[in-house]
C-alpha cells in the first residue's frame, strides 16, 4: 500500500438527529510506529479489558458513545482505524488534544510513542475530509473498516461514482449492498498533501464474506462500481480485499 495512507483522519459532518440529540462521527485512520504494532495491540486489549473502568470514564469525559478500533496491516505499514461516535466528535477530539488530566496526559504520550502523532497539535493533524456516498438498509450488523489509497485523479473520479450513486442509481446500489449482507456503507474521501485516499465504513452480516462477494458478484451494479474502482485505486481490487480481509476488530467500546 502507498504513502497516501500514513495519516489519514476522517472527519465528516453527517448529523443523525433523533428525539434525543444529534449524532456525528469520525473515522480515523492512523499508521502504527515500526515495531510497535503488538505493543499497540495489547495496549488496545487493555484499555479495554482490565483497564476498561478508566477507559469508560475518559470516554464519558469526552462525551463519546462508541469507538471501534481495526488493525489493518499492509506491505507499506500497519495502520489502526479507528470509528468514533458522538454529540459533537470534533469538539470530543479537541478536549482529547488539550486535556491537563492525568490519565489524558499519559494517553497522549502513549499514542505519540506507538503512532508518532502527537494529537496535542488537534487541528494541525486534520486533513480535508468529505463523505463522498453512503446507504443504510436499517439493519444492524458486525462493524468493519478498511482504507485504500486513490491514484492520479481519484478523487475527481470518485466525485462522478458519487454523483451515479447518491442520485439516479441510489435505490439499486442499495439494493445492491444488502443482497451482499452489507446494510450500512460510509465512503470517505480524505485529502492530505501526501495524497488522496477513501475509507470504508461497514455494518454487514459478515464483512469478510460481503469483501469476498463484492470482488465477485455478477449484479450489473456491482460489475460496473467494480469496473470504476480499477480506474480509482493503484491496488487492483482482488488484491485489496486480500489485503483488508485480514482486517482484525481489536478493541471496541462499549464492550
Amino acid at each position: 500500500m502507498h504513502k497516501t495512507l500514513a495519516f489519514s483522519l476522517l472527519l465528516f459532518g453527517c448529523h443523525t438527529h433523533t428525539h434525543q440529540m444529534p449524532k456525528t462521527e469520525i473515522g480515523i485512520a492512523v499508521p502504527i510506529a515500526p515495531g510497535k504494532t503488538a505493543e499497540w495491540r495489547r495496549s488496545i486489549e487493555e484499555l479495554t479489558g482490565p483497564r476498561y473502568d478508566e477507559y469508560e470514564a475518559s470516554r464519558k469525559r469526552f462525551g463519546l458513545t462508541e469507538q471501534t478500533t481495526f488493525l489493518q496491516q499492509t506491505p507499506m505499514g500497519d495502520f489502526a482505524v479507528i470509528h468514533l461516535v458522538g454529540p459533537d466528535v470534533h469538539a470530543s477530539f479537541h478536549a482529547m488534544s488539550t486535556s491537563h488530566d492525568p490519565w489524558d496526559v499519559k494517553w497522549r504520550e502513549m499514542t505519540t510513542d506507538l503512532h508518532g502523532v502527537d494529537f496535542a497539535k488537534g487541528e494541525k493533524v486534520l486533513p480535508k475530509v468529505s463523505l463522498a456516498y453512503a446507504m443504510d438498509d436499517g439493519h444492524t450488523g458486525q462493524p468493519f473498516m478498511f482504507i485504500a489509497p486513490l491514484g492520479q485523479d481519484g478523487a475527481t473520479r470518485l466525485h462522478s461514482i458519487s454523483t451515479e450513486l447518491m442520485g439516479a442509481r441510489h435505490d439499486e446500489y442499495v439494493r445492491a449492498r444488502t443482497n451482499l449482507g452489507i446494510h450500512r456503507e460510509l465512503v470517505f474521501l480524505e485529502s492530505t498533501a501526501m495524497g488522496d485516499a477513501v475509507v470504508f465504513y461497514w455494518l454487514a452480516d459478515d464483512p469478510k464474506a460481503s469483501l469476498q462477494s463484492l470482488a465477485v458478484s455478477t449484479a450489473p451494479l456491482d460489475v460496473w462500481l467494480r469496473g470504476a474502482a480499477e480506474q480509482l485505486h493503484p491496488i487492483p481490487l482482488d488484491a485489496l480485499a486480500a489485503i483488508a480481509g485480514k482486517n482484525e476488530l481489536i478493541g471496541r467500546y462499549p464492550r
